[in-house]
């Protein structure tokens, strides 16, 4: 065999390798079948009681996050999503890949990073079998002995469905389950490209809402006042890992915007201009050099004299900002409308950690 012909044939054998292996395996799971069936059952006991609602925009928004976590899930599921009626704040998934958002976590979250960061903890524990494997340690017996006991029809499958919903419903997973969930789902989060931020920000919602009304459910969080150690396990990972923690893409703030005027030109940070100047062509091009500089730089988690002036002009950090330019906003003035707006900014969200 010639060295083309053998290049080709390597060649083949990968793309073969490549496109194949992935659904090869998926169709040798010998449990997924069964779970597909038994979170189907389950489903059927959940949607008697809870309201489904069909919101197509809502829906369509997260199938897209499904799709970007999915590649880095352990198994090929088939996942479906569900929307339901309620202001509570809840997200579950059932086995087989039937994951449920509520209408209240919908409103309650600020970004799709922060409603990626539930879905991939969510994903992965129907992706590493939690519900099931609690149920089956209940009963004690196998997983596999559990799925017989269930789709055979006998007299206990109905109470193992009921505690298998019961378990995915009010996330009532040991703290070693949970602390998986966060852990591959903040990876899956890192690797699809979402702010990992997200699950941070989640995190402080939802802890903040329980300051608030301690009595009230909160689904994925309701059970665990363990969270404080969940969140400072996440901040560790992000910091082991080198990432910084920039809140202001999971929470939807210090967005930037230029907005012209008849005869003025301003850049705006949440609404509120922070360098003004008249329109010109020059001018224009100073602030969008601005604004490139603050999208980079500019952080809910800045120190006040990180944001500093020096020799008439201002950086944050030891990233130059902007000098000082006739008939434009001085420096001074830009640090203090700066400042203005991140407090602004952390005043919605008190219980954040806005200095690690």
């Amino acid at each position: 065999m010639t060295v083309k012909k053998l290049t080709v044939l390597i060649l083949a054998l990968s793309v073969f390798i490549f496109h194949v292996t992935p659904l090869f395996s998926a169709e040798q799971d010998p449990d997924l079948a069964k779970e597909v069936e038994i979170g189907r059952r389950a489903m059927k006991q959940i949607e008697e009681k809870w309201p489904l609602t069909s919101d197509p925009a809502v829906v369509s928004k997260l199938e897209m996050i499904i799709r970007r976590l999915e590649p880095f899930m352990s198994r090929r599921i088939k996942w479906e999503v569900r929307l339901v009626k309620t202001e509570a704040l809840n997200a579950f998934c059932l086995p087989g890949g039937f994951i449920f958002f509520t209408t209240g976590i919908i409103d309650a979250l600020n970004t799709d990073s922060e409603l990626a960061a539930v879905m991939a903890h969510e994903m992965i524990h129907a992706d590493r079998k939690h519900s099931l494997r609690m149920a089956a340690d209940s009963s004690k017996v196998t997983l596999g002995a559990l799925a017989v006991m269930v789709l055979s029809g006998g007299a206990v499958a109905p109470m193992i469905l009921a505690q298998v919903a019961q378990i995915a419903v009010t996330s009532s997973y040991t703290m070693e389950l949970e602390a998986e969930a966060d852990r591959y789902g903040l990876d899956a989060l890192i690797k699809s490209g979402y702010s990992p931020t997200g699950m941070i920000t989640l995190f402080e919602h939802f802890m903040a809402e329980e300051y608030r009304q301690p009595i009230h459910e909160y689904g994925i969080y309701m059970n665990h006042p363990e969270s404080p150690k969940r969140l400072a396990a996440a901040v560790k990972t992000l910091h082991d890992r080198g990432i910084p923690i920039e809140r202001k893409y999971s929470l939807g703030l210090l967005r930037t915007e230029i907005k012209e005027g008849t005869n003025d030109i301003s850049l705006n940070v949440d609404g509120q201009a922070v360098v003004k100047g008249k329109k010109t062509a020059d001018n224009r091009a100073v602030m969008t050099s601005i604004r490139g500089e603050l999208d980079k730089y500019l952080q809910l988690e800045l120190a006040p004299y990180e944001i500093h002036v020096e020799r008439g002009s201002l950086y944050i950090g030891n990233h130059f900002i902007a000098g000082n330019i006739n008939g434009m906003t001085k420096p001074d003035e830009i640090r203090k409308n700066l400042l203005k707006v991140i407090n602004s900014g952390r005043a919605k969200y008190p219980t954040s950690k806005f200095f690690k």
